[in-house]
């Protein structure tokens, strides 16, 4: 960590989770990310928000992960947002959901869970099915578009996996809707890889 961020984060480590708040507010409005890193706000906080059962620190992580997404793109803005959305489904399982609440919301889990599946159940079973053949054999292929195309599609079943994971925290504490979809997808959820 560099001399700076380490300035900040002795700055910050014995207060609360309001002066944890105010640290990030001004790059929720706007302000270039700069001092310490989202990702390591939220690895440095979470796990306290969990130990302590405490909605205030789950909520700055989330916040931290939430302005990480923001400022990322592809792989590292998915795996921001899964770590904000594995807080949530945790905390909902121990408090249950409140709606239009930032760290109990099971809405906003299921919009992004949503969001997230763009094939249809029927294509992600028929990937799944071939997806381990079709590594094998590009692994001695020399045809970049194939190689891409396995990689895309491992790498497209991987993630609606892991919010699959997400998911069957909700549906095993009773927070997913009876009649959703998304139970479908979660009977598939242990073929993909």
């Amino acid at each position: 960590m560099q001399a700076d961020q380490q300035s900040i984060m002795d700055s910050l480590r014995d207060k609360g989770p309001e002066a944890w708040r105010a640290y990030l507010r001004p790059f929720e409005e706007g302000q270039p990310l700069t001092g310490l890193s989202m990702q390591v706000i939220f690895h440095y906080i979470a796990p306290s928000a969990t130990d302590q059962g405490s909605l205030d620190w789950a909520e700055v992580a989330i916040r931290a992960a939430e302005l990480e997404a923001l400022n990322s793109s592809g792989t590292e803005r998915e795996d921001a947002l899964l770590r904000a959305m594995k807080l949530r489904s945790r905390f909902i399982a121990k408090m249950g959901s409140r709606p239009n609440h930032r760290v109990l919301s099971k809405e906003i889990i299921l919009h992004w869970a949503m969001e997230g599946l763009d094939i249809s159940i029927q294509t992600a079973k028929e990937k799944a099915a071939l997806i381990w053949k079709d590594v094998a054999r590009i692994k001695g292929s020399s045809n970049p578009e194939d190689r891409q195309r396995v990689h895309d599609d491992l790498k497209q079943l991987r993630r609606i996996k892991h919010r699959l994971g997400v998911l069957k925290v909700l549906a095993d504490c009773g927070e997913l809707p009876k009649d959703s979809i998304l139970n479908e997808w979660l009977q598939i959820r242990e073929q993909l890889p």
